[in-house]
């Protein structure tokens, strides 16, 4: 079943790696992993959860990190980027809203995620 992608989410992943207009469905979980890097992407690039559900950022190999954009209703940061690829980064998120985020090494590459939170 495809799900409606919230007009914000699609016009701010508009120019993000991997982004093809579709939205990842994770509620009803109680994480869910999303990878970083690999392609300069997060992947997914775009995600649905509950609240009260931790996402977790696993790192795919190269130099990045998870910081919230100032769209985001959240403030979240992994802190400075780094290439190990065991780093995990994880973010709980209490109340229903759009998180927007970013790698601050790719921003202007297009490596960009955006998570709605119901």
């Amino acid at each position: 079943m495809k799900s409606e992608v919230p007009s914000a989410i699609d016009s701010f992943l508009s120019d993000a790696n991997g982004y093809e207009g579709t939205i990842r469905d994770a509620t009803g979980q109680d994480s869910v992993t999303v990878g970083v890097g690999g392609g300069l992407v997060f992947d997914p690039p775009a995600l649905r959860i509950d609240a009260g559900m931790i996402v977790n950022w696993e790192s795919m190999g190269g130099r990045h990190n998870v910081v919230s954009s100032e769209d985001s209703s959240s403030d979240f940061d992994s802190s400075d980027p780094t290439d190990d690829t065991d780093t995990t980064f994880s973010q709980l998120f209490g109340n229903t809203d759009l998180q927007f985020y970013i790698c601050e090494v790719y921003e202007g590459s297009g490596m960009l995620g955006a998570i709605e939170v119901v």
